[in-house]
């Protein structure tokens, strides 16, 4: 199972989501199945969460749980799981995104103006080989 860090410059928007059943999942499960994220106020192991992310695609909206909450200096640590094939597919397409507009701003940062596609053909070729494949 591989979790992909969401950059903390992209909000996500967390809600709890009182009763909903998830399908069960095979803990021997490979490839990508969800995100770590750094959240400012704790969630219970297990509990079912809806996540936005509006600066990415204001219409994305998937629901997942989660699987840890650890304590930081700054924050809590969540990793968030995606238990069924489509939203698990639908958040590793959006993590792609995300992780190119994080690369396109720190190129910014370091004085560097790339627009979104020029910032996806570098990131593409940097880092995709290494973006966890989906494999449910």
């Amino acid at each position: 199972m591989e979790f992909v860090a969401h950059p903390r410059d992209l909000p996500l928007e967390i809600t709890l989501i009182e009763d909903q059943h998830f399908p069960q999942t095979d803990e021997g499960r490979a490839g990508f199945v969800g995100i770590t994220y750094l959240t400012s106020h704790p969630f219970d192991n297990g509990c079912s969460v809806k996540i936005t992310l509006e600066e990415i695609d204001p219409n994305f909206c998937v629901s997942g749980r989660i699987v840890s909450c650890d304590e930081e200096t700054d924050g809590y640590a969540i990793a968030i799981e995606f238990p069924t094939k489509e939203e698990c597919y639908c958040v590793r397409m959006i993590e792609q995104l995300s992780q190119i507009e994080h690369y396109r701003r720190q190129a910014k940062m370091a004085g560097r103006r790339l627009n979104y596609n020029e910032a996806a053909a570098e990131w593409i070729q940097k880092f995709a080989a290494k973006f966890p494949a989906f494999t449910l």
